[in-house]
């Protein structure tokens, strides 16, 4: 019988993180520490894939990144082989897993992977669509990350009290990112996704996910307490990038640039 979960804080959607595959998680973390001053959050080993969450930019302007690589042979290899490294995913944290799930199928979306069984982190998976082509996580969890400040102030993680996937191991496999001295600090932003129909896109971001949007040329722009997404009209969908908001410098993962866009 699946668990119920226990009360939580949280009373409204927010963006959690937008997610990259890549071949080397640890590499890459390494660049972004130098380059941009990233703070490495937390990390778990499952049993196809490892992952690391980073904090990049200030108390006040910021977002989260994941990285994620294969150890197994699974859907991340997949992806790797099929795309080679890029966007993979962008999270959601929801106060009602249950109910942003109905609600994304009546858009007529598909929807798997629903797991409601370990309060620390229960999660559905929209699968890509012609619109946006990028997988959308749900996520609901009983446990909080740190605030900003205290992510910034201090190398501790007391990760028994973090998110954490059913099955994660060795929450500080990555701990030796410490040892890369940090570059000055980058201010990551907003998500840029492109779709190929905002009409649609808004139906989702806004009436589904509740962010709060603001019209654009060709583009609207979707905001949650902490980070952003804008939806830009193409036709070819998918995750394009993310906005650096006090660099110059740009790299790119993969198809996807980071940098001073936007």
């Amino acid at each position: 019988m699946e668990s119920t979960l226990s009360p939580q804080t949280m009373t409204s959607v927010d963006l959690d993180h937008t997610s990259f595959a890549v071949n080397d998680v640890m590499s890459w973390a390494q660049r972004l520490r130098r380059e941009l001053g990233a703070t490495p959050i937390s990390g778990e080993v499952l049993p196809a894939f490892r992952y690391l969450l980073l904090y990049i930019g200030s108390p006040e302007q910021r977002a989260r990144m994941e990285l994620m690589e294969p150890v197994d042979p699974g859907f991340l290899t997949r992806f790797l082989s099929k795309r080679g490294e890029g966007p993979h995913h962008i999270t959601f944290s929801v106060p009602d897993l249950r109910a942003a799930v109905e609600g994304v199928k009546s858009l007529g979306l598909t929807v798997v992977g629903e797991s409601y069984r370990h309060s620390p982190w229960c999660e559905a998976f929209i699968l890509p669509d012609t619109t946006h082509s990028v997988v959308i996580q749900l996520a609901q969890s009983d446990r909080e990350y740190p605030t900003p400040e205290g992510l910034l102030t201090t190398r501790t993680r007391d990760t028994a009290s973090f998110p954490s996937a059913e099955g994660g191991t060795e929450p500080l496999w990555w701990k030796s990112l410490w040892e890369t001295p940090a570059g000055e600090l980058a201010e990551l932003g907003t998500t840029h996704l492109a779709s190929r129909d905002l009409s649609f896109s808004r139906h989702l971001f806004e009436g589904v996910l509740g962010g709060s949007v603001q019209e654009g040329q060709d583009y609207l722009d979707f905001s949650w307490d902490s980070g952003s997404v804008r939806v830009h009209y193409a036709e070819k969908p998918g995750v394009i990038g993310m906005s650096l908001q006090n660099k110059s410098e740009e790299l790119w993962i993969g198809s996807a640039w980071v940098g001073a866009r936007g």
